[in-house]
């Protein structure tokens, strides 16, 4: 059994056409040390845990290890699972697979891995076309656990202000309750490729809402400035409104309210009492919002 150190660099290397080199822009290879590299000698190695990293700089993520070990538990709990569902069947009625080429998925900002992981179930589940995905994010951590959780996914530490891929390598981009670069996003979809971004709906995880920021401006929400943001960018070809509640076993709650963006701004004190509330049900609430870049 190879080691995933290898098996991550036999992938790459199969498919090192998606990648250009982040210093120069030129083409890549991997050679018999597990470099990827340019004609030029930029090398970026893959790392034991069986990611890549192609950041030139050391870049600070916000977010560490227990918050993706928490994100982990919550996906793996299936809390994802209907959006990643209804995700996985759009794809499958608007994207035709390559034939002998596997679709190539993107999932930019995947933090553990997990909702890419998920999504490739669904999509081998609809069709016996291949499926490759890439997952990217600035956090080592994240990938880490991606790569210990998921193989036969490329996994790249990576900027996506600069992303370390070529032009139109991907015929989906999944960006889900995460950062958008729109400019990179064009450039990297293929001609008739479909950007799906999910973002938070006005009563998701209300219920923590409410206890974390009782009658203060932040109970409410809106996404009415990214989904406009995204009509800027991108002709919407389908918008989709799912909500559903979960039922919480006790020992998610705190996973859960860890890993929400919601609790990063609370004081500790406030995590506690919401904790003490033993919240046992709360609504999902996405926005699925799939379109195709504007024709500049």
């Amino acid at each position: 059994m190879l080691k995933k150190i290898d098996a991550a660099a036999r992938l790459i290397g199969r498919y090192s056409s998606l990648f250009q080199c982040p210093v120069c822009g030129l083409a890549m290879e991997m050679n018999e040390n597990r470099t990827l590299l340019c004609r030029n000698r930029h090398g970026f190695d893959t790392a034991k845990p069986g990611y890549i990293s192609l950041l030139t700089k050391a870049v600070k993520s916000d977010y560490g290890k227990a918050m993706f070990e928490a994100r982990n538990l919550v996906c793996r709990s299936g809390f994802f699972r209907p959006l990643i569902e209804r995700i996985g069947w759009t794809i499958l009625t608007n994207i035709s697979g390559g034939g002998l080429e596997p679709i190539t998925v993107l999932d930019a900002g995947c933090g553990e891995g997990s909702q890419l992981a998920q999504l490739a179930d669904v999509w081998k589940r609809g069709t016996p076309e291949g499926f490759l995905g890439a997952g990217l994010d600035l956090s080592k951590e994240g990938l880490a656990i991606a790569a210990r959780e998921h193989a036969g996914f490329i996994w790249c530490v990576g900027d996506l202000a600069r992303s370390p891929f070529r032009d139109q390598s991907f015929d989906v981009i999944l960006n889900v309750l995460s950062a958008s670069n729109y400019g990179e996003f064009s450039r990297l979809l293929r001609k008739d490729g479909m950007l799906i971004k999910v973002i938070p709906g006005s009563g998701h995880l209300r219920q923590l809402r409410d206890a974390l920021y009782d009658r203060s401006p932040k109970q409410t929400y809106t996404n009415d400035k990214t989904r406009a943001l995204f009509m800027r960018h991108f002709d919407i070809l389908d918008e989709q409104q799912l909500r559903y509640d979960v039922t919480l076993q006790e020992e998610l709650l705190e996973p859960l309210v860890r890993m929400t963006p919601l609790s990063w701004g609370a004081r500790d004190e406030q995590i506690q009492q919401a904790l003490r509330l033993g919240i046992r049900e709360v609504t999902a609430d996405f926005t699925v919002l799939v379109g195709r870049a504007k024709v500049r």
